[in-house]
C-alpha cells in the first residue's frame, strides 16, 4: 500500500504540477506580451513627440535631446542636406551608436526613405517600425522620417532601447519560478495525504479480507480434522462405527451450513443476491415466525413473546423469506444468549414519521459490552475469541446485516430495558 501511495502520489504531483507550469507559463508570455505592449506604446509617444516638434521646429537644443535620450533610453540622430547635428549623444548603448544609425537608415532605404531625398507626395515621410539587432544580441526600435525645409532636406532617426525579459521581467521571473517551486511541493503534500485518505477504505478492505480468509480457513479446519481423524479411525478399522458415522455427517453438515454462508455474503458483495419482492403481510409473517420458534425456546426453557398493536402494521415491500431469514438469525442469536427463566420478546411498531416499520428483537441474556458492539456486524466476529461454540461461526449477524440493506432497511444494536441486548430493524413501508 505504501508503494502504491508513492506511486499515485507521484502520478497526481506530476500530472498536478504540470497544470500549475502551463498556467504560470501562460501568464508570463501574457507578461512579456503586455510588458511589450508598453514599450511599443511608450515609443510611439516619444516618437509622435519628437517628430512633432521635428516638423514644426527647426531649432533642437543639445539641453533638449540629452534630457530625452537619458528618460527615455533612446538615440535621436538628425541630420540637414545629409549633414548630422553635432550631438554625441548622453549615453553608450552596447553597440557603437553609430553602427546602430547606419542599420536603421539602411533598413529605412529598404523602405524607399532616403535621408538625403525630400519626399515627393509629401512634406514629410517616415518608415513603419523597424527592429535593429545589435552585436552583442542587444535589441532596439527605430523609425526614421525624412521632411522637406526649406534649404533642402532633413532626416530624423529615433532608436530604442529595448531591454531584454531578464532584465523587464526579472522580479516577475523570480516570482514566479517562487510560485512555480512552492506550489509543487504544496501539490506534493497534498496529494501524499490526499492519496492516503483515499486509500484508507482499500486498506481496510484488505485487512477485513486478509481477516475473513484467516478466520473462514480457522473454521473449515476444525471439522476437516474431525473428519480426517474419524476417516482414518475407520480405515485402521475401528470398531466405534457406529459412533464415528454421525460425527463425520455432523461435521459435513456444519461445514455445509458454514459453506452457505460465506456464499450467501459473497453473493451481497456481488450485487446478485436475488430478492423476490412483493408486499408483505407483516402481522402474519411475525405470528408464523412465533409459532415456528416457540417450540425451540419452549426446549431452553425460555419464554418467548409477541408483541404487536392493536391495528394492523402497515405493508412492507420486500421478500418475505428473507425478512424471515432475517428475523430468525437475530431470534437464534438472542436465544443462544439467554439463560433458563428468562425472556426473549419480538416487538413491532410502525413508525409514521419514517414510514417505516420497527421491529425489535430483545433479550435478557448477559448482553454485549461496549467495546464489542461497534464489530458484532463483522464476518466472523465473535465476542468469545476462543470459538468453542461449534454451531456458530460469526456470520449471522453478518448476513441479517447484508438482508436489511438489499431491503433498503437499517439495523442497530442497544441494550434491553432489562438487561441483555436489543436489536432494532427498520424496514421502509409501501408507499
Amino acid at each position: 500500500m505504501k508503494t502504491l501511495q508513492k506511486r499515485l502520489t507521484f502520478l497526481y504531483t506530476a500530472t498536478t504540477s504540470a497544470i500549475l507550469l502551463l498556467v504560470i507559463c501562460a501568464f508570463f508570455l501574457s507578461s512579456v506580451r503586455k510588458n511589450r505592449s508598453v514599450q511599443l506604446e511608450q515609443f510611439q509617444v516619444v516618437w509622435n513627440s519628437l517628430t512633432s516638434r521635428f516638423l514644426s521646429s527647426s531649432v533642437f537644443s543639445h539641453t533638449f535631446l540629452a534630457e530625452a535620450e537619458a528618460d527615455y533610453h533612446i538615440i535621436i540622430h538628425i541630420r540637414e542636406n545629409g549633414t548630422p547635428f553635432l550631438f554625441p549623444g548622453s549615453w553608450q548603448p552596447e553597440t557603437d551608436r553609430q553602427a546602430l544609425i547606419e542599420a536603421a537608415v539602411s533598413q529605412a532605404e529598404a523602405e524607399g526613405i532616403f535621408i538625403n531625398r525630400a519626399p515627393v507626395s509629401s512634406q514629410a515621410a517616415s518608415t513603419s517600425l523597424m527592429t535593429v539587432q545589435g552585436k552583442h544580441k542587444d535589441t532596439y526600435d527605430a523609425m526614421v522620417m525624412v521632411a522637406a525645409a526649406k534649404n533642402g532636406v532633413r532626416s530624423l532617426c529615433v532608436i530604442s532601447y529595448v531591454p531584454p525579459v531578464r532584465k523587464s521581467l526579472g522580479g516577475v521571473v523570480l516570482y514566479l519560478c517562487f510560485l512555480a517551486a512552492f506550489g509543487i511541493l504544496a501539490l506534493g503534500l497534498i496529494s501524499w495525504k490526499f492519496v492516503g485518505w483515499s486509500l484508507k477504505p482499500v486498506e481496510e478492505s484488505q485487512k477485513k479480507q486478509a481477516q475473513f480468509l484467516a478466520a473462514a480457513s480457522h473454521e473449515l479446519r476444525s471439522p476437516l480434522a474431525v473428519l480426517r481423524s474419524a476417516v482414518a479411525a475407520l480405515k485402521s478399522g475401528a470398531k466405534e462405527k457406529d459412533t464415528l458415522l454421525p460425527v463425520i455427517d455432523s461435521e459435513c453438515v456444519r461445514m455445509s451450513r458454514l459453506i452457505d454462508d460465506m456464499l450467501l455474503l459473497a453473493s451481497a458483495d456481488a450485487k446478485t443476491w436475488s430478492l423476490q419482492m412483493e408486499n408483505v403481510d407483516m402481522d402474519t409473517l411475525l405470528i408464523d415466525l412465533y409459532e415456528s420458534f416457540h417450540p425451540v425456546c419452549q426446549q431452553k426453557g425460555i419464554l418467548l413473546c409477541l408483541d404487536l398493536p392493536q391495528d394492523s402494521l402497515p405493508l412492507v415491500f420486500g421478500d418475505p423469506q428473507r425478512i424471515r431469514q432475517l428475523l430468525l438469525i437475530l431470534l437464534d442469536n438472542a436465544g443462544n444468549h439467554t439463560p433458563a427463566g428468562r425472556s426473549v420478546c419480538i416487538r413491532a411498531r410502525p413508525l409514521s414519521q419514517k414510514r417505516a416499520l420497527s421491529l425489535q428483537i430483545t433479550d435478557e441474556g448477559c448482553g454485549i459490552p461496549d467495546k464489542c458492539k461497534p464489530y458484532v456486524f463483522d464476518r466472523f466476529y465473535q465476542a468469545d475469541s476462543s470459538r468453542k461454540d461449534k454451531q456458530h461461526f460469526g456470520l449471522g449477524l453478518s448476513i441479517a446485516k447484508e438482508l436489511v440493506l438489499l431491503h433498503h432497511g437499517t439495523i442497530t444494536l442497544s441494550d434491553g430495558l432489562q438487561g441483555g441486548t436489543c436489536f432494532t430493524v427498520e424496514l421502509p413501508c409501501r408507499p
